[in-house]
């Protein structure tokens, strides 16, 4: 569903988000357009990476803005459906934009991308198609996987501590025996 707000709107979406960090670049008053889905997986993207915090460099976009940067002034940041973000993590470290699209990819975001050469910022949105690109390299899509793309796996971008364990039970000769096994 998407929303609209006054420019002047503080607004908070959720636990760590506020509307007027989606407030368009452009530097006029109208207003601003933000998708409640886009929240919500921006919500989980925080979570399931751990972050300290996320900066939206950009959030939504007149179409006059839009085309100032080099948009086609009718995209997915006109529609409040997407932000460009980057993420950070308990060290105050920026998170690597591989690790942060493989993250994106699991959470659900159907539009995904790298969006700097030095792998810093990740431009996330939830159209209705999908698209997971990488712009150092042009506006097409460039995979279908990012973990392929990059060549990482989930213990990579999660760490040991996304290991499934599961509870089994045992009897032999009679006897009960319970545990844990964990897979990686």
């Amino acid at each position: 569903m998407i929303n609209t707000f006054a420019s002047s709107s503080r607004t908070q979406l959720s636990t760590h988000f506020n509307v007027k960090e989606f407030k368009c670049k452009c530097g006029k008053s109208h207003e601003i357009k933000i998708d409640s889905e886009l929240i919500v997986k921006l919500e989980k993207l925080y979570s399931v990476l751990n972050c300290s915090k996320i900066i939206i460099n950009s959030g939504y976009r007149c179409s006059a803005h839009d085309k100032s940067v080099r948009g086609n002034g009718s995209g997915q940041h006109t529609k409040g459906t997407a932000v460009d973000i980057v993420c950070y993590n308990k060290d105050g470290k920026i998170i690597s934009a591989k690790i942060v699209t493989c993250a994106a990819q699991d959470t659900g975001f159907n539009g995904i991308a790298n969006i700097s050469a030095k792998y810093q910022a990740v431009h996330v949105d939830v159209r209705s198609g999908k698209w997971y690109g990488d712009e150092i390299k042009g506006t097409g899509t460039v995979t279908s996987d990012f973990y392929k793309y990059w060549g990482l796996t989930k213990a990579d971008v999660y760490g040991e501590t996304k290991a499934d364990t599961k509870k089994i039970t045992l009897i032999i000769d009679g006897k009960t025996y319970e545990g844990t096994i964990t897979s990686k």
